[in-house]
């Protein structure tokens, strides 16, 4: 009985991966730096006009300013937070795509290496149709060139 050792590669395909990767991350980025300057400059125009019209004293003002800057601080590592998950579903989910295109890839080596091998895929992996249909096209071909080789 072989024991083998399970152990996963998240990154498989790591061309592949770190572009996408990289793609989500620039445009959770782009999407989280919009969103903390419109929060900041909108909090910021009402702290000052509240502290202007208020007639507040300067330490009140202190209060409200620190206030605004700890609230800007939270949400800032609320995002950052955010964009960790993001990354982290991102791996997992460009895995069980590139997984799939270097199972396809490594069966595709050894048919052409003379080896009788299905495509395989783990169950959570995406394009099982295409392995099926994969898999039917092989055999259909195999089929052919025995019935030719035996004419």
């Amino acid at each position: 009985m072989e024991n083998r050792r399970s152990s996963r590669n998240y990154f498989p395909e790591p061309k592949f991966q770190f572009r996408f990767l990289r793609f989500l991350l620039l445009g959770s980025l782009v999407q989280i730096g919009t969103t903390c300057a419109v929060l900041y400059y909108f909090l910021k125009q009402n702290y000052q006009i509240l502290v202007q019209y208020a007639g507040l004293d300067e330490e009140v003002q202190n209060i409200l300013y620190h206030e605004l800057r700890l609230l800007i601080s939270m949400i800032s590592a609320t995002f950052v937070v955010y964009l960790a998950g993001v990354a982290v579903l991102g791996v997992l989910f460009s895995h069980r795509i590139a997984g799939a295109v270097y199972a396809l890839k490594r069966t595709i080596k050894a048919i052409n290496d003379g080896k009788d091998v299905q495509l395989r895929l783990r169950q959570d992996d995406e394009f099982q149709d295409l392995v099926e249909g994969f898999n039917q096209m092989v055999s259909r071909l195999r089929g052919r060139d025995t019935m030719r080789d035996a004419s």
